[in-house]
């Protein structure tokens, strides 16, 4: 498996997915988290990341693979709220 460091590609997608905002795949809804009441607000996040592999299975087991990783850089992730605000957080920026 590649090592999941800072690479050049890997950099410049980041910088163009923060300069323009992709729209939703077509027919690729991601609806809010229920309304809950509780001391806390629930909210739904997206992480997305593309995955070469030979399965959805193994796709899905090299995505969590990276997201364990200490090396991998931090992640752009999509929040959404029960009301159905969305917000990007750039955990990379921190």
């Amino acid at each position: 498996m590649k090592e999941h460091g800072r690479s050049q590609n890997r950099v410049g997608a980041v910088q163009e997915a923060r300069e323009k905002r992709m729209p939703p795949a077509p027919g690729l809804t991601i609806e809010p988290p229920p309304k809950e009441s509780g001391p806390e607000r629930l909210y739904r996040v997206v992480y997305v990341i593309d995955i070469n592999a030979i399965n959805p299975r193994q796709a899905a087991e090299r995505a969590y693979e990276i997201m364990k990783d200490p090396r991998s850089i931090r992640p752009v992730l999509d929040i959404i709220d029960s009301s159905g605000r969305q917000t990007r957080v750039d955990l990379s920026d921190v």
